[in-house]
């Protein structure tokens, strides 16, 4: 249940953050970003460590491992990244996929947000709804509109305008809070709700323990799945900040050969596989094995990038949206990752996925060559 919300959340995640036209676009990319000044344009921004202290006059795009919002952003954030602090002001819909979120500021609408933890300080506000998953939530600010979500901990101790409706492993409701709707909570057993903190209907669903939770899938396999997106996403948007004409060739030639180029790639990974173990067990060539082990590790995830950049343009070109490739990027990666846990199939998909994108670049090598 809780696996199925979670990828509830995402998929609404994604196509909220796509939804809209393509528009003009500023990017930066670096170990170190600080935006402290005033950009009048749509803003994407890739990096280690992100600061944004100025104010941005339309969307904001980020990927990177620490990021901290302290300035104003008048239109949509999209945010993901290891850590996320939100102290500032966004005039729109925040969407976040974090390790960590840290809020004390404010969001003139909705928070959807997929994160292991969740802090939401007393003095943040959300003027719309609030969508989660996350391992654990404190949520002690104020939401105007509904609260939904999971998580394995869940506390409540600010104000909720409307429902709320949550699924927990274990929640608890402080006395501050208050809930000017209904609550409905699942969770394995009943809790104490304090007198006075819930307006409307309070409504209990038992659940099962967390670990007999979907058939043993529980809110680990959730994180994880989470954290692949998060990698390959930001590994996604890197290579794209950096080679963004090869990346796109390497995409639009996918479907060339297909087969051909499948067996390639099957190729390429067993010679390279097979050379790596003959090195690591000789005592000279350990070195050079490990290096080779990490390369094809890397060459692999690359693969995927470009398959995901081609599964977004193929999606965004069947409905007739016009989009930029960060957005067709990350769409791509998303579906991607969801098709490959398909059971059965699942596994054949990330594998086609893999080689024939290294079949393409061998082609791509051999002609530049």
């Amino acid at each position: 249940m809780r696996r199925a919300f979670a990828i509830s959340i995402l998929s609404l995640f994604i196509l909220t953050a796509l939804s809209n036209p393509a528009a003009a676009l500023t990017t930066r990319a670096g170990d170190m970003i600080i935006i402290d000044d005033t950009v009048e344009d749509d803003l994407y921004l890739a990096g280690e460590n992100i600061i944004i202290s100025g104010n941005v006059m339309g969307d904001v795009v980020v990927a990177g491992g620490r990021i901290e919002v302290r300035g104003n952003i008048t239109q949509d954030l999209t945010v993901m990244g290891g850590e996320v602090i939100i102290t500032g002001s966004v005039g729109d819909d925040i969407r976040v996929i974090t390790g960590s979120l840290d809020m004390e500021g404010e969001v003139r609408d909705d928070l959807i947000l997929a994160s292991g933890e969740s802090f939401l300080s007393s003095g943040s506000t959300i003027g719309g709804d609030l969508s989660f998953t996350s391992g654990q939530m404190q949520m002690l600010g104020s939401v105007d509109g509904d609260m939904m979500g999971s998580g394995g901990e869940i506390t409540i101790g600010g104000h909720i305008g409307g429902n709320a409706d949550i699924e927990a492993g274990e929640l608890g409701i402080l006395p501050a809070a208050a809930i000017g709707g209904n609550l409905r909570y699942m969770a394995p057993e009943r809790i104490t709700i304090p007198e006075g903190t819930v307006n409307g209907e309070v409504d209990f669903v038992e659940t099962g323990n967390r670990d007999e939770d979907s058939g043993g899938i529980g809110l680990f396999s959730v994180i994880w799945w989470i954290f692949k997106y998060i990698v390959l996403t930001i590994l996604a948007l890197v290579v794209l900040a950096i080679w963004p004409g090869k990346m796109e060739k390497l995409a639009r030639e996918t479907t060339v050969s297909p087969g051909k180029k499948f067996l390639i790639g099957l190729g390429l990974i067993l010679g390279a596989w097979i050379t790596s173990v003959l090195l690591l067990i000789t005592l000279v060539g350990i070195p050079i094995g490990v290096l080779l082990l990490l390369f094809i590790v890397a060459v692999m995830y690359f693969a995927r990038v470009i398959t995901g950049l081609w599964i977004g343009k193929y999606v965004f070109a069947k409905v007739g949206w016009d989009q930029k490739p960060w957005a067709e990027l990350v769409l791509g990666v998303f579906i991607l990752l969801l098709i490959s846990e398909l059971p059965i199939i699942g596994w054949l998909v990330y594998l086609v996925a893999t080689l024939i994108p290294l079949g393409n670049y061998y082609y791509e090598l051999k002609n530049t060559l």
